[in-house]
C-alpha cells in the first residue's frame, strides 16, 4: 500500500526561475513566463535556472539560500498510522488539510482492515467487541471505552499542504526512521516529485548513484 497517494505539485517551473530574482534589475513577466515555459517542456542540466537551483542548494536548508524551495507547493493525501500522524504534526511548515476521523467514525471503522500489521490481533478482537457494545447501548460511556481504547497502529488517511523545502527536511530526519511507514514515505518522495531526489543530492543528503 502507497503512504503518498493523490498528490499535485504546484509552481516548480516559476520557483526555479524566481530563485534568481536577487540578482535581476528588473522584472519582466512575459520573460519569466515564457522561461517557465520552456521549463515545462524539458528541464536539463543546461538550464540555467535549474543550475542555479541546484548551486543555491549545497548550502544548509536553514541558510536562507535554499528558501526559493518553499515556492514548490506539494499537496497529498497521505496514509499514516496514528503513531507517525502524531509525530507528523511536530512540523509546522506542512499543514493537516482535513483527515479521517476516529471521533467521528471509530464506531463504523471495518477494524479488521483498519490497522497494519503489527497490531496484535488479541488487541483487535477486543476493540471489535466494543464496537459492538458501542453500537447496541449508543451511551457515551461505551463510546470513550471505545475510543480510548484504540491502539496506535490505526491507519488513516489525510491530506496535508507542504512543499519542497519543508519535505527536504522532513527527508533529513525521517529517511533511517524505526517507524516504517516514514521509511516508505521517504522514498516515495523521491520516487513520485518531480527533481526531489536532484534537490536531496544538490544538498548533500544523497549520493549521486543512489
Amino acid at each position: 500500500m502507497n503512504v503518498i497517494t493523490n498528490f499535485r505539485v504546484y509552481d516548480l517551473e516559476e520557483t526555479l526561475i524566481s530563485s534568481g530574482y536577487a540578482m535581476i534589475e528588473e522584472y519582466d513577466e512575459q520573460h519569466c513566463i515564457e522561461q517557465a515555459n520552456l521549463l515545462k517542456e524539458e528541464i536539463t542540466g543546461e538550464n540555467r535556472h535549474y543550475t542555479r537551483a541546484l548551486k543555491l542548494l549545497k548550502a544548509p536548508l536553514n541558510s536562507g539560500h535554499c528558501s526559493f524551495a518553499k515556492g514548490i507547493v506539494v499537496n497529498m493525501d497521505i496514509t499514516f498510522t496514528n503513531k507517525a500522524w502524531i509525530e507528523f504534526q511536530r512540523y509546522h511548515f506542512a499543514d493537516i488539510i482535513t483527515g479521517m476521523s476516529t471521533m467521528h467514525r471509530i464506531s463504523k471503522f471495518d477494524l479488521e482492515a483498519a490497522f497494519n500489521e503489527y497490531t496484535d490481533s488479541v488487541i483487535i478482537e477486543r476493540l471489535k467487541e466494543l464496537q459492538q457494545v458501542y453500537n447496541e447501548t449508543k451511551s457515551k460511556e461505551d463510546y470513550l471505552k471505545l475510543l480510548y481504547s484504540t491502539p496506535a497502529g490505526l491507519k488513516m488517511t489525510g491530506r496535508i499542504s507542504t512543499n519542497y523545502l519543508q519535505l527536504m527536511n522532513i527527508w533529513s530526519q525521517r529517511h533511517n526512521h524505526r517507524l516504517p511507514e516514514w521509511r516508505q514515505f521517504c522514498d516515495e518522495l523521491i520516487v513520485k516529485l518531480p527533481l526531489f531526489k536532484e534537490f536531496l543530492i544538490a544538498n548533500g543528503q544523497l549520493k549521486d548513484c543512489q
